[in-house]
């Protein structure tokens, strides 16, 4: 008896490597994503916390012209981190939404080629059972005639 051969097993188990690896690349902007996320909320928190910083030297009434200086310097310096985390962000949304187009259409073709490999295991099941019962009636043949010759 034959043996069942999918026609496109090399076409499936690449497609198979190819979704690992979108996966993986998937998974690696996903975590450079929630990193940047953190980056960015830490950045609001840095721009909460000199905004207190400022409100309390005012109330103090030390060197308000020397406070409020270098308050301005590092809320510019953190609204340049926060432009560029913006920037990065986007950047990183827009890899993370092709990679997904990508995974999907590479899953959509496994899924496929999974059915295609159902359908041509059934024909093969087929072919297999057509087979056994022309042995079956051969054999039968075989007996019946062996019985009138004695």
């Amino acid at each position: 008896m034959k043996k069942f051969i999918f026609t496109l097993e090399a076409v499936a188990k690449y497609k198979d490597t190819v979704e690992k690896k979108q996966k993986a690349e998937l998974s690696r902007v996903m975590a450079l994503l929630n990193a940047l996320y953190q980056e960015q909320d830490h950045i609001w928190q840095s721009i909460a916390d000199t905004a207190a910083s400022l409100t309390r030297a005012l109330e103090e009434q030390r060197d308000v012209v020397k406070e409020l200086e270098r308050h301005d310097h590092y809320q510019i310096y953190l609204r340049e981190c926060l432009d560029d985390i913006k920037q990065r962000i986007t950047a990183a949304e827009k890899e993370k939404k092709r990679i997904q187009a990508l995974l999907t259409v590479t899953m959509k073709e496994i899924k496929s080629l999974e059915r295609l490999r159902a359908e041509q295991y059934r024909a093969y099941l087929e072919e297999v059972r057509k087979e056994e019962n022309i042995v079956l009636l051969d054999l039968i043949s075989h007996q019946s005639t062996t019985s009138d010759e004695r």
